[in-house]
């Protein structure tokens, strides 16, 4: 990560608008009658609930997803104490972050006081705005006293981030490197250097993980806290004090198997690093430089060293974002009246259960990375890896309903949802699909299996229960991926070359092809292409799907496509439809893929076959035939030809909902079309034809550019079976996406035709 100066970490806070956070409503506020509903005389119906039952204040204000994150500014992260006001910054961005990743809103609030007592007095008194408190920047041992009497004082979470958080962040990070490493917790010697807010809260919490405390040496600027120790002790390092001879950090870390580092830049050195056991854990989390230079705390032994930092630029960052959204959301999703250790131990095996997980495409990019696997160099998920919030939010929640601190039972597959819905439209509708398909999983031939991309859809797709897949490739090959990846999956692995179907397969593509200029020799060759033989593997029924095209050119799989399994009997072509996701709602591209000049014909049947990738997803097409012209305003053979499309399809499917020609502002606007064409049959369209290939295919290029909407696609469609063509260098997820869809649209089609497709491949005229 590049340095950031002076001058742009100022110009950044300052900008056209000073700070980092603005409020937003959340209701309409656009009439006289909205203003009557939002403040007088709407408010006093809610205002008399509130007062009747005060519980009612999670379902009628804003309260269930408000945390306060609250400072005094007495012990700000590396610059110590500049009071209240100069905490703002940091609270400000502590705030975006509760709103980044975990969709959390935020008031924060400085405090003028360096008083534990008016402190705690404050809280108390503006406590029930929020549905948490999340104390920052506090300095020990004042934050002990204040976290301690809030928690008995209030009925919501309470939480100092700079000990908890820090506590269960590096505790899972712990829990990965003993495993590494092969060592147990409850046998390995820690030593923690600071004993200030973060060291104290990481020993309690390591015990709680199952350390023994006798293993535990806690060290401060004086040296070991020892029995008997009166010089700069209080009553929260005595718990901690141990029965050793040892007073200096040095003789502690000698043999130790863990240092936490929660001091300052020089607590450590190379001899240092030497002394400690095999293959050493070391977490220097002081900020912004470690106790011990990474590199040369790395290169100080040659066994295992691994190594920890709160740094970004170095692997195993330790950043307490991993932690503090998604314990606040699961804890306020079950209105928690507080966050106990059995969340916080949820949290941490959470996290550490995550690492062990395929990382997304999107991580390994965001950070520059090809690959990632539990090991010395990453014992902890990256934090901007969004599987984090569908990780630890469940697992909170569930531990505060089984400890009895929460007042709201969640259903949790219902819950999952609920938090799908806070990671996009995307997830959402893509976690609608998942669950479709799991209902009635299928078998997926994919191409291209000895790709790793390929092999970590494969295993997500059978993890998630969504299909069986079934692999085109080299079965040592891909299992020695998986070894690599650390994937625990045997994949079916077919060699198109050693399938016992092979001259079945052969034989079915002479017949079929023979009159159309293809000998037996060349339909041998052709079956030996992965593309062919898995049109063919669905055309017999041994397959219900057939995905390719991540190293393969379009027509490379959409030919064998064609010519094997064939188009369906009403439809005229084949065509390609992308869902397109604007400002949450669900738009229908087409065709964006495959016919390039369609006519009359083609048209009405790209109509129809979009309209039904529409209704998979649950959608009721409303389609709108797009041109330069709005019914018959402006005449031309483009314009014609989509009217008469439209009309075309009222015939074929009267159950449908279509109109045009119009132009595509007006098909989308339904105020618009309100005003301008009261006739219309369609107002609001979500399913839009293009006249044209190369129309389609900048419409939703520069939508998904220009306008940042998100794209599920191209989903081929019109087939008689499902066989889908990724994207070249398609992400995992992409991928997986579109499995998900071929598995819905084989549960389509058995329902069509009772299950009778795949059984009568005899029966398909072959193009």
């Amino acid at each position: 990560m590049q340095q950031i100066s002076r001058q742009e970490a100022l110009d950044y806070h300052e900008g056209k608008r000073p700070g980092k956070l603005k409020i937003v409503p959340t209701k309409p506020m656009s009439t006289q009658r909205d203003l009557a509903l939002a403040y007088s005389p709407g408010v006093g119906e809610p205002v008399e609930e509130i007062a009747r039952d005060p519980s009612l204040a999670y379902r009628y204000t804003a309260k269930g997803n408000l945390v306060g994150v609250i400072s005094n500014g007495s012990a700000i992260l590396g610059l110590g104490n500049r009071g209240g006001l100069a905490s703002k910054p940091v609270m400000e961005g502590k705030a975006v972050l509760f709103k980044r990743f975990a969709d959390i809103d935020v008031f924060d609030l400085e405090l003028a006081t360096q008083d534990a007592d008016e402190v705690i007095n404050l809280i108390v008194n503006v406590a029930p705005t929020f549905g948490g408190i999340n104390l920052e920047d506090v300095k020990a041992p004042e934050c002990f006293y204040i976290e301690e009497i809030l928690r008995k004082e209030l009925d919501i979470p309470v939480f100092h981030d700079d000990q908890h958080g820090t506590a269960i962040i590096s505790g899972a990070g712990l829990l990965n490197a003993l495993e590494v490493v092969d060592k147990q917790l409850d046998e390995v010697s820690i030593v923690i250097n600071g004993a200030g807010a973060s060291g104290l809260a990481c020993a309690e919490f390591f015990i709680s993980l199952g350390a023994q405390q006798d293993n535990i040496v806690l060290c401060d600027t004086r040296g070991v806290i020892y029995e008997g120790r009166t010089e700069g002790m209080n009553i929260y390092k005595k718990r901690y004090a141990s029965r050793t001879s040892k007073r200096s950090l040095r003789e502690a870390v000698n043999g130790a198997d863990v240092f936490i580092g929660l001091s300052a830049k020089g607590a450590m050195d190379v001899t240092m690093v030497r002394s400690m056991a095999r293959d050493p854990i070391i977490f220097a989390m002081a900020n912004p430089d470690p106790e011990i230079d990474y590199d040369l705390a790395k290169s100080a032994r040659t066994d295992t060293v691994i190594m920890g930092t709160g740094r970004s630029d170095y692997p195993n960052m330790v950043n307490n974002v991993l932690g503090f959204p998604f314990i606040f959301r699961g804890a306020l999703d079950v209105h928690a009246s507080a966050i106990n250790m059995e969340m916080k131990i949820a949290a941490a095996r959470a996290l550490a259960d995550l690492t062990k997980e395929d990382v997304p495409d999107s991580v390994l990019a965001a950070y520059g990375l090809t690959s990632l696997v539990m090991g010395p160099e990453y014992v902890l998920p990256k934090p901007l890896d969004p599987r984090v919030l569908m990780w630890v939010a469940p697992a909170v929640a569930r531990a505060a309903m089984e400890s009895g601190v929460a007042r709201r039972m969640l259903d949790m597959d219902d819950y999952l949802n609920e938090l799908t819905e806070r990671l996009g439209k995307t997830e959402q509708v893509m976690r609608f699909m998942q669950i479709k398909a799991t209902r009635d999983p299928k078998r997926l031939v994919f191409a291209e299996g000895n790709h790793p991309s390929i092999v970590r859809a494969a295993h997500s797709i059978e993890q998630a229960g969504i299909a069986k897949a079934l692999l085109l490739g080299n079965q040592d090959h891909v299992h020695e991926l998986c070894e690599r990846l650390k994937l625990d999956f045997e994949p079916e692995v077919l060699n198109p070359a050693d399938s016992p179907e092979l001259d079945e397969y052969i034989q079915v593509l002479y017949e079929a092809r023979r009159r159309k200029g293809i000998t037996l020799t060349m339909a041998h060759e052709m079956i030996l292409q992965e593309n062919y033989f898995g049109c063919m593997m669905v055309r017999t029924g041994y397959a219900d799907a057939f995905i390719s095209g991540l190293t393969y050119n379009y027509p490379d799989v959409l030919r064998p496509a064609l010519q094997v399994v064939g188009v369906m009997e009403d439809r005229e072509v084949v065509s390609g439809v992308y869902l397109m996701i604007v400002n949450d709602q669900l738009y229908f591209f087409s065709d964006a893929t495959v016919n390039i000049n369609p006519g009359v014909e083609e048209l009405a049947s790209i109509a129809i076959n979009a309209a039904d990738v529409a209704a998979r997803f649950d959608v009721e097409p409303r389609i709108a035939m797009i041109s330069y012209s709005n019914f018959g305003s402006t005449r031309g053979v483009e314009s014609d030809h989509m009217r008469a499309a439209a009309e075309l399809v009222k015939e074929r499917r009267p159950d449908l909902t279509i109109d045009g020609e119009m132009q595509a502002d007006i098909a989308v606007e339904p105020d618009l079309m309100a005003q301008l064409y009261p006739f219309s049959e369609v107002s609001d369209a979500n399913v839009l034809i293009f006249p044209s290939l190369s129309a389609a295919n900048a419409s939703y290029k520069l939508v998904n550019r220009l306008g940042g909407a998100d794209k599920i696609g191209p989903i081929l469609v019109g087939l008689r079976r499902p066989v889908h063509v990724l994207e070249s260098g398609a992400e995992v997820r992409d991928i997986v996406n579109m499995a998900t869809v071929a598995v819905v649209e084989s549960q389509a089609l058995d329902a069509d035709d009772e299950g009778l497709a795949s059984r009568m491949f005899n029966l398909w005229p072959i193009f």
